[in-house]
C-alpha cells in the first residue's frame, strides 16, 4: 500500500464521488480508480459499491476507513513528536468552547499563539457546554472549556473559575429595583432559556427543582444572538453571564443584576481529550487558555468572577 493511495481511499469515501474527490485532491479522476482498483487488489475485498449515483463503502470499506483515519492519526502525531524534539511544536489543534466566552477569549488567544508557536494551527468549534463535553467524549475536539452540569459527564479536568449568572432585561422594560436577586425571585419574569438539552438550562432547572421554584419559561432558544435581540425587544429577560451581553449592557440596551452566587453559579473547567494521546500542540493551547482566563479574571476584564467557597 502506498500513502497517496490511503489519502486518495480516504478523500473518496468522504466524497462519494470520483470526481468530487478528483477536484479536492487536484487529481486526474483515473488516477483515483486505478490507485482505488489496485488497493483493493491488494486488500482482496471490495472497498466501494459503484452505482450511477456515486461510490458508497462497502462494510469492508467501512472498517477500513475506521482503523485508517487512527492509523494516519498516529502517523501525524509521530511526526510532530519527532519534530518536538528539535524543539519545534507545531500541529493542528481544535478548541471547542461555549458562545457566551468565545468572544472574550479567542481573540487574545490567537494573538498569543501566533506570536508564540506560529507553527500551532487552530480551529474553534463554538457550541454550546453539553454540546462541547460531547464533542470532547467522541474526539471531534482535542481541547476544550465548558461548563460543568448536573449530566456533564466525568472528566480529568482542571477547574478555572466560578462565575455568577445575572438575569437580563431590556433596559426600557426593567422593573427590577433589587440589587441582588434569589432563585425565587427569577418566577416573576417570563424567560427565553436555551431548551434542556444544555448545560446552562440543566443547572438551572435542577436548582429551581431543589427550591421548589417554578420558572415561567415563554421561549426556547438555543442560539445567543437570537436570544439576547428577544430580551432587547423588552417581551421577555434571560438568564446569562455579564460577559455574554457586556456590549449591550454598556450600551445602555440592557441591565444585568445579579443572582445570589450561594444559590446559582457556574463552573467552567478545562479539558483535553481521552480519545488520543495528547500531543505537545495540545498542551501549549490548553495551557494558553489557563493562563489568559486567570489574567482576565485577575484583572478584572471578566465580570462576574466570584469566590470558590
Amino acid at each position: 500500500m502506498e500513502m497517496r493511495q490511503l489519502h486518495y481511499f480516504l478523500s473518496l469515501a468522504e466524497e462519494g464521488s470520483v470526481s468530487r474527490a478528483a477536484v479536492k485532491l487536484s487529481v486526474a479522476q483515473p488516477a483515483i480508480s486505478r490507485q482505488i482498483r489496485m488497493l483493493e487488489d491488494e486488500l482482496g475485498v471490495t472497498l466501494f459499491h459503484r452505482t450511477g449515483r456515486g461510490m458508497t463503502l462497502t462494510g469492508a470499506g467501512g472498517l477500513f476507513q475506521s482503523r485508517l483515519r487512527k492509523i494516519l492519526t498516529d502517523l501525524s502525531d509521530l511526526e510532530h513528536d519527532m519534530r518536538q524534539l528539535k524543539g519545534v511544536i507545531e500541529g493542528s489543534v481544535v478548541l471547542g468552547l461555549p458562545p457566551t466566552e468565545s468572544h472574550i477569549i479567542v481573540p487574545p488567544l490567537l494573538r498569543s499563539l501566533k506570536r508564540s508557536h506560529p507553527g500551532i494551527d487552530l480551529r474553534i468549534v463554538e457550541a454550546f457546554s453539553g454540546d462541547v463535553s460531547e464533542l470532547l467524549t467522541t474526539g471531534h475536539i482535542d481541547v476544550a472549556l465548558f461548563y460543568k452540569a448536573p449530566r456533564t459527564k466525568h472528566y480529568v479536568a482542571e477547574e478555572l473559575l466560578h462565575e455568577s449568572l445575572f438575569l437580563l432585561q431590556s433596559a426600557e422594560a426593567s422593573i427590577c429595583t433589587l440589587d441582588v436577586l434569589t432563585v425565587a425571585d427569577l418566577a416573576r419574569w417570563p424567560l427565553v432559556l436555551p431548551s434542556r438539552r444544555h448545560g446552562l438550562r440543566a443547572l438551572i432547572d435542577q436548582v429551581c427543582d431543589e427550591q421548589d421554584v417554578e420558572l415561567d419559561v415563554a421561549y426556547e432558544v438555543d442560539s445567543l444572538m437570537p436570544l439576547v435581540r428577544m430580551v432587547e425587544e423588552g417581551s421577555v429577560a434571560t438568564i446569562l453571564p455579564y460577559n455574554a451581553v457586556q456590549r449591550e449592557i454598556d450600551h445602555g440596551r440592557i441591565v444585568a443584576t445579579q443572582i445570589n452566587p450561594k444559590e446559582l453559579r457556574r463552573i467552567l473547567v478545562l479539558a483535553t481529550t481521552t480519545s488520543h494521546p495528547v500531543r505537545a500542540a495540545m498542551g501549549v493551547v490548553a495551557q494558553l487558555c489557563t493562563n489568559l482566563i486567570r489574567h482576565l479574571a485577575a484583572e478584572k476584564e471578566w465580570m462576574g468572577i466570584i469566590s470558590r467557597t
